[in-house]
Formats: structure tokens, C-alpha cells, sequence
């Protein structure tokens, strides 16, 4: 893995805000690169989430398959600097939807017990992931929110 192409990466994902060049460069270290061909499932729903992957390159479909459901339901794309596995990685429950490839693409992984041993061993480091992940995922609701409203008065 280039350090060029992860500080890259690094830059536009939201859990590395806040941190210094040589908190980048420690946590560079615990991830390691895995391309994945399209079509590629990378998560599947109901399944052990055994890491966490940033969007290196490429385009990633997060969707709920048709296994448990009379269709396939499409959530939304993922691109480069977006968290796969994050809420498997938080509350070491099982996917709560899947992840596929929609071109030939790079994910950087970190496993759970990496990131257990990374966020662990700066107290600095550690604060600043979880405070990201949090406001990452607080983002997120609020943005279901809206448009869960905005949803329930069109239809109204």
C-alpha cells in the first residue's frame, strides 16, 4: 500500500479528523489493502463482521438482499473515504445490510482486533475515532431523519 494513496484516503474519510501527521502515519499501519472485483460481496447481511474497511477507490452498493425480503432493496453508493462495517466494529453485532462491488475496487481494511489494539493504545488516538464515529453515524441518522419527514409530508 502507497502511505500517498492512504493519506488520500485518509483525508476524506470522516474518522480521521483531528489527527496530526504522526497520528496518521501510526494508524497507517494497521490497515491493509484488498481489492475486490465487481460484483463482489464484501458484507453480507446476518453475517460476523470480523473488520472495518474504508473506500479506498471504486463504487460500493449497500443494499438489503432479497434472502429475507421479496426484492432486493438498493440503500445507497459508497465512494472513496466511506466506512463499511462501522456499526458491526461498534456494537459487534452481526451486518445490518450488505455491501457489494460495483466496480473492480480497493477497500483498506483494519480487522476488530486491530482496531481494538489501535483505538486502545493512545488515549488521544482512541477519543478522536470514536468521536468521529459518533458524530459520523449521528450525521447519518439526522440526514434519515430529514428525509424521513420530508417522505411522511409528501405523502400526506
Amino acid at each position: 500500500m502507497s502511505v500517498t494513496d492512504m493519506l488520500e484516503v485518509m483525508s476524506k474519510c470522516s474518522l480521521f479528523r483531528g489527527f496530526n501527521h504522526s497520528e496518521t502515519y501510526y494508524v497507517i499501519r494497521f490497515f491493509k489493502k484488498e481489492y475486490f472485483d465487481k460484483g463482489e460481496i464484501v458484507i453480507q447481511e446476518g453475517q460476523t463482521v470480523k473488520a472495518l474497511y474504508i473506500v479506498g477507490s471504486g463504487k460500493w452498493e449497500v443494499f438489503l438482499p432479497q434472502l429475507y425480503r421479496p426484492t432486493e432493496i438498493k440503500l445507497h453508493v459508497l465512494e472513496p473515504g466511506a466506512l463499511i462495517g462501522e456499526y458491526s466494529c461498534i456494537d459487534n453485532q452481526t451486518a445490518s445490510a450488505s455491501v457489494r462491488a460495483l466496480q473492480l475496487g480497493e477497500l483498506y481494511k483494519i480487522t476488530r482486533e486491530d482496531f481494538t489494539t489501535l483505538v486502545d493504545s493512545s488515549n488521544r488516538v482512541g477519543k478522536l475515532i470514536y468521536k468521529n464515529l459518533l458524530e459520523t453515524l449521528v450525521t447519518r441518522l439526522r440526514k434519515h431523519n430529514e428525509e424521513t419527514e420530508l417522505r411522511i409530508l409528501l405523502e400526506g
